[in-house]
């Protein structure tokens, strides 16, 4: 709040109204509150409620204003998410009926976010209690869909209805298939994002041959590029299978299904560094459509998140070379310059520390993850979803907490593999310019010889020689012989120059096989496969059965002796090292200039 505090628009009163115009500082803010509290994992729910209540406030007072109220339904959305408060839903649908093409689509998001997961308007829904109400507001939202002539308002109440389907599996059977069947485009493709979300992670054919069947007969390529994308979702739990089936469709004529392959491909393999996947995508990265190459490239981030630089034999050095070099280069295009940007940005996630993780390491599908992946690729129709992949990703730090959630210093992990396997990866550095040097010509000594025999047969007939070797008189007297004999050595004359002094070799130190992980610390889904715990130490994991990742508790064997423990610090507001942030300020609107009277008159 003190960070944003420049940006979020006054406190609404009944004396005050929103302008009209503008108001995109203060809707941004609204939605980078949302942001904040939306992944749920760093905020209590106390704030989240004090934040969700601030955000509603705003939003029934911010309708006249299109990007405000764009901004704050967002933020309701994701600090409300999951919630199921048919309060905020009634705002939001107020707001929904406007008819603003802009704050429609996010209302109808919005909606969607609230009540994600809860199957609403379904017959077996999980809140019986809200039956009715809930399949009265998804009725609405169906027929304000047909009413209204704004397809972004269609789109909004599409995924809404998708996110609604959540986990629902067969119970949203009978709602899909209405969306399916609809002539409107949109809400079929609505439908495969539906498909998507209520079977993600189950890897159920009936899902598979309904996603298939769209993305090879559909009329629209815009449902045939979600029915391909549907596919990573339900099959997350086994990614193998995505590029199997998508190597006959990213090899279509249609580049919608060309682009939505490579980002199947990207999200399933994702954090993998498979080489099989990247060569399948190599092809993508020339082809002939600009965002076919995005798509390619974004894909290949993805598959390339936290690897390092020994992945797929070097390959992943020459990958990151290129996304550095394609936004700087004249020839490609505003989507290729921009895949290239955005893969900048998912190769190196959180610092390298976070992943794209649908599932928790105990198998259950990760709520936050999949809605926020969801929405993310939604950025195709509009820019504002790409913060949305925030949501989707999970650090993959490893610590070690004793029973006061403190970590102990001296807790280490072994790890079986050499350090290079699963090190940062070294920084792109720019390439110096070589400064040219002047390199002296060499003379071949029968060429100074023969300048030197031409100058004395001129200095002998009284020439004056300009520019060659100064002979002396006394020399004109000594006979050929001599110079003959000096003719006849055929070796260059050159300095010899002092031979610089070779410097010892270095010792190649060969890389240990094993090394130990400190608490805390980053270890990925890849490397702790290849980490154990070590029991002979002083702290030991209560489940020593799994593997090393996450939130480990820890229990001490010599509990008297003292311990060296350190303590998660939460963040300061003060800035420590860095930028303060700006001081609070009015930002006025500038004042718009005097209408003469022959613009009056035009009017």
């Amino acid at each position: 709040m003190r960070l944003l505090e420049p940006y979020l628009p006054m406190e609404p009163s009944e004396n005050t109204s929103v302008p009209s115009e503008g108001g995109f500082a203060e809707g941004g803010s609204l939605y980078a509150l949302g942001l904040i509290h939306g992944s749920h994992a760093g905020s209590s729910a106390s704030k989240r409620q004090e934040t969700t209540e601030f955000l509603r406030t705003h939003l029934r007072t911010s309708h006249a204003n299109e990007a405000q109220s764009h901004g704050a339904a967002l933020g309701v959305g994701l600090t409300a998410m999951g919630t199921a408060d048919l309060a905020v839903v009634n705002e939001l649908k107020e707001l929904l009926v406007t008819d603003s093409a802009v704050a429609g689509e996010a209302a109808g998001i919005a909606i969607g976010m609230v009540l994600v997961g809860t199957g609403a308007g379904n017959t077996n829904n999980s809140l019986q209690s809200h039956q009715e109400e809930l399949g009265e507001i998804v009725a609405e939202l169906k027929n304000y869909a047909r009413e209204t002539t704004h397809e972004k308002i269609i789109r909004g109440v599409a995924m809404g209805l998708a996110l609604m389907s959540f986990g629902q599996e067969e119970n949203a059977d009978a709602l899909i298939e209405e969306m399916r069947s609809d002539r409107d485009p949109v809400m079929r493709y609505g439908a495969q994002y539906a498909v998507a979300l209520a079977y993600c992670g189950t890897g159920s054919n009936k899902a598979i041959r309904i996603l298939l069947h769209a993305a090879v007969s559909d009329v629209s390529d815009d449902v045939r590029s979600a029915a391909v994308v549907g596919l990573a979702f339900v099959l997350f739990k086994t990614p193998e299978r995505v590029p199997q089936l998508v190597s006959l469709l990213i090899e279509s004529f249609n580049p919608h299904v060309r682009y939505a392959s490579c980002m199947a491909v990207g999200i399933a393999m994702a954090g993998t560094g498979d080489a099989d996947s990247v060569a399948m995508l190599e092809p993508m990265l020339d082809d002939m459509t600009d965002y076919v190459r995005q798509g390619a490239l974004m894909g290949t981030a993805m598959i390339y998140m936290q690897q390092s630089d020994t992945c797929n034999g070097r390959k992943i050095r020459s990958f990151r070379e290129k996304i550095y070099a394609i936004p700087s280069e004249k020839h490609h295009s505003i989507l290729t310059k921009m895949g290239a940007i955005l893969s900048q940005g998912i190769i190196d996630a959180g610092g390298r520390n976070c992943s794209l993780i649908l599932g928790s390491r105990n198998g259950f599908t990760k709520m936050s993850s999949a809605v926020g992946l969801a929405l993310w690729l939604q950025h195709w129709h509009w820019y504002p979803m790409l913060h949305m992949f925030s949501l989707a990703l999970t650090p993959t730090v490893t610590i070690g907490l004793n029973k006061d959630f403190k970590f102990p210093k001296k807790f280490e992990i072994q790890c079986n593999s050499k350090p290079s396997a699963f090190a940062y990866p070294r920084k792109l550095e720019d390439k110096k310019e070589e400064k040219k040097k002047l390199v002296e010509t060499v003379t071949l000594s029968t060429t100074a010889k023969e300048k030197a025999r031409l100058a004395r047969k001129r200095a002998k007939a009284g020439e004056v020689v300009v520019g060659e070797m100064d002979v002396d008189k006394g020399d004109e007297s000594k006979s050929d012989e001599e110079g003959e004999k000096k003719e006849n050595a055929d070796s260059m004359e050159v300095d010899n120059e002092d031979e610089p002094e070779k410097k010892p070799k270095k010792k190649r130190v060969p890389e240990p096989t094993s090394f130990r992980v400190t608490n805390p610390s980053r270890i990925t889904k890849a490397q702790s496969q290849a980490c154990s715990f070590d029991l002979d130490q002083r702290y030991r994991p209560i489940r020593s059965e799994e593997k090393p990742m996450g939130v480990v508790m820890l229990t001490d064997s010599t509990p008297d002796e003292d311990e060296e423990l350190g303590a998660v610090k939460s963040p300061s507001l003060e800035p420590d090292g860095e930028l303060a942030p700006p001081e609070p300020f009015v930002w006025t609107p500038p004042a718009q200039p005097e209408k003469t009277e022959d613009d009056k008159k035009e009017e």
